[in-house]
């Protein structure tokens, strides 16, 4: 029941009055020595409490993302229609790519400068073997799935750096071609062979880069710049994503070198090689990715807020030699086929790192990745290209990725 609420007479009959109201009998006409006022009682509006706040969750919905007219859509959490960064031209490359590649599982993420996705793209098909019929599934491209494999000596070069290396110094050595061994990691006389450090990431020759690391870095200063880069840190993203995980020996040793070469404790999603390409690409300084330009309001688009700046991993001359060194891999390195040969871009110059790791899970699987960007010298595209091939596969990641950065960066009409 509601309370009473009572209108109080000043002076004398005020208890007469209380006792009337608390029988019941209704208003009564009071005398006092202020005059006659008549009291009245009347039952209080029950008060609702207030509604809750409206729950704001932007997390996308990745699996209704739609085309309309030259955009990309997709509804979030809490019922809003965002408009994507998603370039039409681009994501449509990216996916025919895929499509192409016929992989089991495979992704693409490109991004510009400022850390814009311009294309996110991942496909599956039930039949580990892969073939034509895939379906899409955009959390290829945002999940660690994937052992990082080679592109991981590029963390590792830029530590060296920090620690006085440089892309020209000479490195004597033997083996390396598919392992890492004891006798790698300290001069002997089975090194018959001297390259120079940039030999080593261009070719992803395993043997200087476990030799390097094991003479120049502190696993401490290996585990540092692999978390400033985002290993094991939270990606910010509209939807579920990751960057990759790392697990850095803690004493120097086989191991050690195994991981700064990139064969084991290590993963990274398809938007993580897009940040670390991008890293580099931008003097040292990750940009946030981000996918939502706004918000629908009826016909109109609220922009949405602006993204967080960009986070400092390296500094500038860092950034520099390594991405001399990345470039190295697309002139003469294991890239090289894809841009420089035949099919490559006309008077553009790619730096990139291509990674190969086979393994079984269960089925047979060779993870194929290439990260870059490009033009080298003033860049304006980053690519992630991860694709989990059969034993008979039809594209390595470095061909997907020149195809997809000859798309982007092809002149459009009127430009």
């Amino acid at each position: 029941m509601g309370s009473l609420r009572r209108n109080l007479l000043l002076g004398i009959g005020g208890a007469a009055a209380a006792f009337a109201l608390t029988r019941g009998d209704g208003p009564a006409p009071v005398a006092g020595n202020v005059g006659s006022v008549e009291l009245t009682a009347t039952r209080a509006t029950e008060l609702s409490p207030p509604p809750p706040p409206p729950v704001v969750d932007p997390t996308l919905v990745l699996e209704r993302v739609e085309r309309q007219g030259d955009r990309y859509v997709a509804p979030t959490r809490d019922g809003r229609t965002a408009v994507l960064t998603l370039d039409v031209r681009l994501q449509e490359a990216a996916e025919k790519v895929l499509e192409r590649a016929r992989a089991p599982r495979a992704a693409i993420v490109v991004t510009d400068r400022a850390g814009r996705v311009l294309a996110l793209a991942g496909r599956r098909t039930a039949d580990p073997r892969g073939g034509p019929d895939g379906v899409v599934d955009h959390t290829l491209a945002l999940e660690p799935w994937a052992p990082a494999a080679s592109i991981f000596k590029v963390v590792a070069a830029a530590a060296m750096v920090e620690q006085g290396a440089r892309g020209k110094d000479r490195v004597c050595f033997h083996g390396g071609v598919r392992s890492v061994m004891e006798s790698n990691l300290t001069d002997s006389k089975q090194d018959r062979r001297c390259e120079d450090l940039s030999y080593g990431l261009a070719y992803s020759q395993n043997a200087i880069i476990a030799k390097v690391a094991h003479q120049r870095l502190e696993p401490g200063q290996l585990a540092d710049a692999a978390a400033r880069f985002g290993f094991g840190q939270p990606l910010p993203f509209p939807a579920p994503a990751a960057f990759g995980t790392a697990t850095i020996p803690d004493e120097k040793g086989v191991p050690f070198g195994r991981t700064a070469a990139g064969f084991e404790g290590v993963t990274l999603s398809a938007l993580g090689g897009a940040v670390l390409a991008g890293t580099v690409a931008a003097g040292g300084q990750a940009p946030a990715p981000t996918l939502v330009a706004g918000y629908l309001d009826g016909e109109e688009l609220i922009p949405a807020p602006p993204a967080g700046a960009p986070r400092q991993v390296l500094d500038a001359s860092v950034a520099a030699e390594v991405g001399a060194m990345m470039a190295e891999t697309c002139r003469r390195g294991s890239a090289a086929k894809a841009f420089a040969g035949r099919e490559r871009i006309p008077d553009v110059q790619v730096a990139g790192k291509t990674g190969t790791l086979s393994a079984r899970d269960p089925d047979y699987i060779q993870y194929s990745w290439f990260v870059g960007y490009a033009p080298a010298d003033r860049p304006e595209l980053t690519v992630s290209v991860l694709l989990g091939n059969a034993e008979l596969w039809h594209l390595k990641a470095h061909t997907a990725a020149r195809m997809v950065l000859a798309e982007g960066l092809r002149p459009r009409p009127g430009s």
